[in-house]
């Protein structure tokens, strides 16, 4: 997004939105399961690691579909 034109949307990679939805899922998943698990350890440091390189409108656009399917 350009600083000089504020109404340009800004950018959503749908591979990004995809992947941080399936990490999503499977941290909840596993959390589910056992929440001191190393198995929820890896899933959510790989959610985790995924959301530092994902822009606003990205992690936006990836809650939202997770809460749309009850996550």
């Amino acid at each position: 997004m350009s600083w000089w034109n504020k109404d340009q949307p800004a950018s959503v990679r749908a591979d990004a939105v995809r992947d941080l939805i399936k990490l999503g899922m499977r941290e909840t998943d596993a959390a589910d399961r056992d929440i001191h698990s190393k198995e929820f350890d890896a899933a959510k440091n790989a959610y985790d690691l995924r959301t530092r390189t994902a822009t606003k409108a990205e992690l936006t656009a990836a809650h939202e579909a997770l809460r749309r399917h009850g996550y």
